[in-house]
């Protein structure tokens, strides 16, 4: 009653296994082949992501000094101007008492005079001239002047130096590096956008640290009003307090307000963060415009969000980096053919082989090299490498690589031999161990793979050894190149105890194997033999089941089906499948596998046309209350002609069936319905759908007037934000006939551009007729910066004209008519549009 572990030669076994008493079909069962192959060279497992963070524009928010701050220029004291002074001391001496009475021509004629001749008193003298530059006006002599100063220790040194770090701000918009306590700081902010609280106390601009200090902290400051109130904003959006961070931003980002563009970028974010993609790039929309680098920025947050957004950013900005975008992100979630189709509209040749390569495509790959002008070293490897497993002759890249990587070409001459299972001949090629051992092992060379791979300890190697041992017939020594780090090492070691009978310890290591892993389905099976052995023959049916169950396309649950029904195990045609599943069910009626059994019966009955005896085996599976009775059922109504009865067994399993049952059932019954025409029906099985399932209903429930199921179905795909442009133009139908204000406001936020703004319109209608013009008016004005171009635009433009009139603000109203679309007027509202802005005052903007 043993089962054969099924090794690798018929010799070995009658050797190494002669007490086994039954035989399985002889194959290799190490690796299920009796050669092992090339390894795989695999492009990387994930390509570099081009994602960008977030800009910082904190920096470009700090503003330069509003007013200078300085150490006052003190008069010198002395006895006057004696003889035996010396000349520079007198000039300074003289210059400041000039500089001290405003007299600047003269106090620049004594001080420069310093200039010219080396002396003590001339950084002094540049920064008392600077001074008197900064009061002329003349910043950039100024600046020069406090540069200079700022080199040599003197009494208005550290004023100098501050000084000259404000005026650079102001006139370069930088602050070369420093050590001083403010101006450092903000050298940093502006250069390495880090940001630390300055200290004021020792420094000359107290008043201007203060600001600093304030908006470091995101603290509004008066005098630096938006600077500060935009930094604050920035800061909150920093710590997730999005909300508070928008409304600031959102007062920024008016046509007339400083750092709009700032504004605009960060409500983009913030949008974004907030899943709001359709607002996001309106944003980058408008930064267009205004600030590309800004635009470019918001479209790259946006873009790596996924591939989808990459996409339509690339549509949109016509940059092909999104292109390449889309496709890494692709790549790197295994999405391998819409890697390659973004790849190679964006020209990335590279990219788009790899991809190709992991989708194992190794032709597309070789066509796409071939058809590459210049080649570097890596090209011509993948060519050689695709050209190998798409079977494709290799005289040609193998010629091209002989003078240009005479490293490549021998290696892959030896590939090309090793391909037509010449590997004697491919052993005189390869200098690498692990490459020649393979064609030793190819060869039933053994002992040579484990000569070659002696001291040689990487995974490949140690797993090349272990399968010579055993094919050597020495468990053993196959052990003591084994651990446990991978499913194939499991798996081995579990054979190399079968091989020497210890079938419990066998089981051990078949059951480390995942079930997930390319070895799964081997060592389940391998369990099920070691049961068998072992005389556990009911444990060994229950493993058996279980390969069939989870591997049913796998080559070894035919073996397992074989094993189950104890015949000899090879594939069979369905005609044998029928006999050896009668005979089974003949003699085990009531086994827990019959049900499954009797199934696969009726199905091979079904496809040889026998439906009537198909019907008799699945209605005694679902009257004999087994677990496959709704599967049952749905069998019988794929067979069932009669529409009425079919609808009845779908119906059935639609309420009783498990979900995935129920689910089935449920889209064959609206295929049904919609075949005879019952839209209520259909439309009642759609209700329990997906989302866009509803949708549908939604629609049916519509057309044929069942408006209060149409409304409830609109509001509840509305609360969980559902949109599609059929979606609202069906709404927009319900609302006419339900007048739901919900539904309207959910109208007023479509993308169709006709459609919000006809909801808008309507809106502003209904508050008006509720005595609300103003918030009447927000919706007007909302048409008029956003709806531009739809068809009630100017409908809107002068239902806000006489909303404006009726509050008696006629000035607005004059300036809110300005904004008609002249091109799309018609005759009638240019007679009323020209009688309004004779009866109107002219519109002023302040």
């Amino acid at each position: 009653m043993f089962r054969l572990i099924t090794l690798f030669s018929l010799s070995l076994l009658l050797i190494a296994f002669s007490q086994i008493k039954k035989e399985f079909d002889l194959q290799v069962e190490i690796v299920a082949k009796e050669v092992e192959e090339k390894p795989k060279l695999s492009p990387p497992q994930n390509l570099p992501f081009k994602g960008s963070e977030p800009m910082d524009l904190s920096p470009r928010l700090l503003e330069p000094p509003k007013e200078m701050e300085f150490i006052p220029v003190a008069k010198v004291e002395g006895d006057g101007l004696s003889c035996g002074k010396p000349r520079d001391a007198i000039a300074y001496k003289v210059g400041v008492d000039y500089y001290l009475k405003g007299d600047f021509l003269r106090a620049e004629r004594e001080l420069g005079s310093i200039l010219t001749m080396p002396s003590p008193y001339r950084p002094m003298a540049e920064y008392v001239l600077g001074l008197m530059k900064l009061e002329k006006g003349q910043r950039s002599e100024a600046l020069k002047f406090f540069e200079n100063s700022c080199r040599f220790p003197h009494l208005y040194r550290d004023s100098a130096c501050e000084l000259y770090y404000a005026l650079n701000f102001e006139l370069k918009d930088s602050v070369p590096k420093n050590e001083n306590p403010l101006w450092s700081v903000i050298y940093e902010i502006k250069e390495k956008k880090t940001y630390r609280e300055p200290n004021c106390e020792e420094v000359v601009f107290k008043n201007y640290c203060n600001y600093v200090l304030d908006f470091v902290k995101g603290k509004v400051r008066e005098e630096y009003k938006d600077s500060t109130t935009l930094r604050r904003a920035i800061v909150l959006f920093q710590a997730g307090k999005l909300d508070e961070a928008e409304r600031l931003f959102l007062e920024y980002s008016k046509p007339t307000k400083p750092y709009r563009s700032v504004a605009l970028y960060y409500l983009g974010l913030i949008a974004l963060q907030k899943k709001d993609t359709n607002k996001a790039y309106q944003y980058a929309s408008l930064l267009e415009t205004i600030n590309r680098e800004y635009a470019n920025s918001l479209y790259s947050q946006i873009a790596q969000r996924d591939v989808l957004l990459a996409r339509i950013t690339y549509n949109i900005t016509k940059d092909p980096s999104f292109l390449e975008l889309a496709g890494i992100i692709a790549y790197n979630r295994g999405d391998y053919q819409l890697a390659l189709s973004n790849f190679l509209e964006a020209k990335n040749i590279k990219y788009a082989v790899y991809s190709a390569i992991r989708m194992g495509d190794y032709k597309t790959a070789y066509s796409l090299l071939e058809g590459k002008r210049e080649k570097d070293r890596e090209d011509y490897l993948w060519l050689l490498e695709s050209a190998y497993w798409a079977n494709l002759p290799m005289e040609e890249p193998l010629k091209a690589v002989r003078e240009r990587h005479p490293e490549l070409y021998k290696e892959y001459l030896g590939w090309s031999f090793f391909r037509k299972g010449d590997w004697l001949s491919a052993l005189s090629y390869f200098d690498d161990p692990y490459y020649r051992a393979l064609c030793y092992y190819n060869l039933k060379k053994y002992e040579d793979v484990l000569k070659v791979l002696k001291g040689i300890d990487h995974p490949k190697a140690r797993l090349l050894k272990a399968k010579s041992a055993l094919l050597l017939g020495k468990p053993s020594l196959a052990r003591s190149f084994l651990t446990e780090s991978s499913p194939e090492e499991l798996y081995l070691l579990g054979l190399s105890y079968f091989m020497e009978g210890e079938y419990e310890r066998s089981i051990e290591f078949f059951k480390k194997v995942p079930k997930d892993s390319p070895f799964g389905v081997r060592a389940l099976m391998k369990t099920g033999d070691a049961l068998y052995n072992l005389g556990k023959v009911d444990s060994a049916k229950q493993v058996y089941w279980e390969v069939l169950k989870s591997f049913p396309e796998d080559p070894l649950a035919s073996q397992a089906t074989l094993a189950l029904l104890g015949m000899e195990e090879r594939e069979l045609p369905p005609s044998d499948r029928e006999k050896l599943i009668r005979s089974y069910l003949q003699k085990e009626p009531n086994s827990p596998y019959a049900p499954e059994l009797k199934y696969q019966l009726a199905d091979l009955l079904i496809k040889r046309g026998e439906k009537k005896e198909a019907e008799k085996i699945l209605i005694e599976l679902f009257e004999g209350n087994s677990p496959l009775k709704y599967k049952a059922l749905l069998k019988l109504a794929s067979i069932e002609e009669d529409k009425r009865n079919k609808a009845v067994l779908l119906y059935k399993v639609y309420k009783e069936g498990s979900s995935e049952e129920s689910a089935i059932a449920r889209r064959e019954l609206v295929k049904l319905y919609e075949e005879v025409g019952d839209q209520q029906s259909m439309a009642e099985l759609l209700e329990g759908g997906d989302l866009s399932d509803k949708e549908r209903a939604m629609q049916i429930y519509a057309d044929i007037q069942r408006w209060d199921k149409a409304r409830a179905i609109a509001n509840q795909l509305i609360s969980l934000g559902y949109r599609s442009p059929s979606f609202d133009n069906t709404l927009w139908k319900i609302y006419e006939n339900t007048k739901d204000r919900n539904i309207l406001t959910a109208l007023t936020k479509s993308q169709d551009i006709n459609l919000s703004a006809k909801a808008k319109l309507e809106m502003a209608k209904l508050l008006k007729a509720e005595g609300k013009p103003k918030e009447a008016l927000e919706y007007l004005v909302d048409i008029s910066l956003n709806n531009k171009g739809a068809q009630v635009y100017n409908s809107a433009i002068l239902e806000g004209v006489r909303t404006f009139l009726e509050l008696r603000l006629k000035k607005d109203a004059s300036c809110f008519l300005e904004r008609v679309d002249a091109n799309s007027l018609s005759q009638e509202e240019r007679v009323k549009i020209e009688r309004l802005k004779k009866e109107l005052p002219k519109c002023e903007v302040r």
